[in-house]
């Protein structure tokens, strides 16, 4: 009896001495909570409806479970807009819905500054868990938000250590972030991560970023930094990142590096097998993995009741009715041609700022708004961020170079792939006001030909204003700094460039943008090859 006693007390304390934890994942959410797309109102399997089940679905299968979120949270669907700058009485969706999940931590990303500050804390008090960006300051130098959260699960201590992308500066407005200053990720992640491991005595090291995976060899301030994290800081046992919209399961020194996809399209699953020597835990394994929602994945009813008031809401503001379009807008051939849906953008940042000339990116390569009657929810979709509109005043010769920045988005002429996977659509913006072609038969750099402003060759030292949005003004897509220029506006509207388009469009009954085909390319590219490339 005692030899089957003492066996089973053996047994007992080695099963004591393992423990299997998971860390789920999310990043990007922007605020979709519905599993259709907002705009079209078709099925779409993404959203915190979907996520929410995946996620109930996973801590059933092991309580041992801890849930993070990688930022850009609470801004980019109408929703929030409704209510980040509507009806702030009503609880903010992804924080009421983290809530009711659980969540143990999130990481600020860029976004979660749009609607300023007053908002960003108003926000973070509602939450139940810590917001956190170890390398965020304030005014004084101290900490601007928590820098980490120690969790305690399965016995096991693991500590969470959020950071933002240091580029905030480029991507939002500066009275969105006034008085804060951001650091370089790794150089506030050398200190934190140290101190919690030989202060704090973590066992595990989970760093949350609101910054894409980079390169190894980056510089400080990077936007990007996952992969100089884990080659440069040690005592990091896992990475979360954010930022980026990709779907990423990797791993560099050894370090894992995961990444959901955007918009709630994937659920970032990591698995850590620990076991317990000489009182400390220590890493056997780890697994990784994206669980992605499906079309029997089931809506989570408690996310579909924190919501429901405030979708109502939005419903009622997206489906005003707008205008009468006399035209199409088609986004699919807005980089080949001049367009109707581009020419309403162009008039809007022209009326809005009173600049000569106007550059924009398209708003995507799939948008259509039929003609006839239309409603808010099809224009929101042209700018769904809170970009404001600027106007610069810039010369000849940085007009040239502008628009040879904005030829890198497409190949040579004869390749089978027509644009730079590089430089993303939105990354790509034509100038209007002016007569120019793009010749892909030419290297990037001496491409803009027959530049010209009212019948008349652009002299260099000639100067126009140029309307285009902050998120360029700020150093988006790098055309600030292709031209050299100082980030001085002379004027920048009150308004976003989404509701200034909403203005226009509720101010004309009927509305008929017409094209003034001012660009073109060489060799004038065909739409079959288009739509071919574009399946």
């Amino acid at each position: 009896m005692r030899q089957w006693l003492g066996i089973l007390l053996i047994t007992l304390g080695l099963q004591a001495q393992e423990a299997r934890i998971q860390i789920l994942g999310t990043t990007d959410m922007h605020g979709h909570v519905l599993a259709e797309d907002t705009y079209t109102l078709q099925p779409a399997n993404l959203g915190w409806a979907k996520i929410a089940t995946l996620i109930r679905r996973q801590k059933a299968q092991n309580p041992n479970t801890i849930l993070v979120d990688c930022g850009d949270t609470f801004q980019g669907e109408p929703l929030n807009y409704v209510r980040n700058a509507l009806r702030r009485d009503l609880p903010e969706p992804s924080v009421a819905i983290m809530n009711a999940l659980g969540y143990s931590a999130m990481a600020v990303g860029n976004h979660e500054y749009d609607f300023g500050l007053e908002v960003l804390r108003e926000v973070e008090k509602q939450a139940k868990f810590p917001f956190l960006s170890a390398n965020t300051l304030d005014a004084k130098g101290n900490s601007a938000f928590s820098a980490t959260a120690m969790v305690t699960v399965a016995g096991v201590r693991v500590a969470l250590v959020g950071f933002t992308t240091p580029m905030i500066p480029a991507m939002t407005e500066p009275g969105n972030y006034a008085g804060f200053t951001f650091k370089d990720i790794v150089a506030a992640a050398k200190t934190h991560i140290a101190h919690l491991r030989e202060k704090e005595k973590a066992d595990v090291v989970i760093a949350l970023l609101h910054s894409g995976l980079g390169v190894p060899d980056g510089d400080p301030g990077d936007e990007n930094e996952a992969l100089r994290l884990a080659e440069q800081v040690p005592g990091i046992d896992a990475i979360l990142t954010g930022h980026t919209h990709q779907a990423i399961q990797t791993e560099h020194k050894g370090v894992p590096i995961l990444q959901a996809q955007c918009y709630g399209q994937a659920l970032a699953v990591l698995e850590l097998q620990l076991r317990q020597e000489k009182g400390r835990w220590q890493i056997v394994s780890n697994s990784k993995r994206l669980l992605k929602p499906d079309d029997q994945t089931a809506s989570d009813p408690e996310v579909l009741a924190l919501t429901a008031d405030l979708r109502a809401e939005t419903d009622r503001y997206l489906n005003t009715a707008a205008t009468n379009l006399l035209v199409d807008l088609d986004s699919r051939w807005s980089r080949m041609e001049d367009t109707p849906l581009m020419q309403l953008i162009h008039q809007v940042q022209r009326q809005a700022t009173g600049a000569q000339l106007s550059a924009a990116a398209s708003p995507g390569p799939k948008l259509f708004i039929p003609k006839g009657p239309t409603s808010v929810r099809q224009f929101y979709a042209l700018s769904p961020f809170e970009s404001q509109v600027a106007r610069i005043r810039i010369t000849g010769d940085q007009l040239k170079r502008y628009l040879e920045h904005a030829a890198r988005h497409y190949t040579y002429s004869w390749e089978p792939e027509l644009y730079q996977r590089d430089v993303p659509s939105h990354a790509y913006d034509m100038v209007d006001g002016v007569g120019y072609a793009l010749d892909l038969g030419k290297p990037v750099g001496s491409r803009v030909k027959n530049l010209s402003y009212q019948g008349h060759p652009v002299k260099p030292e000639q100067t126009f204003t140029l309307a285009l949005s902050t998120y360029r003004l700020r150093g988006g897509g790098g055309y600030m700094a292709a031209i050299g220029f100082a980030y001085k506006a002379e004027l920048i509207t009150p308004a976003s460039q989404r509701n200034l388009i909403l203005e226009y469009v509720l101010g004309h009954p009927a509305l008929n943008p017409v094209p003034t085909n001012t660009w073109r390319t060489i060799p004038y590219l065909d739409r079959e090859r288009v739509m071919n490339l574009a399946r």
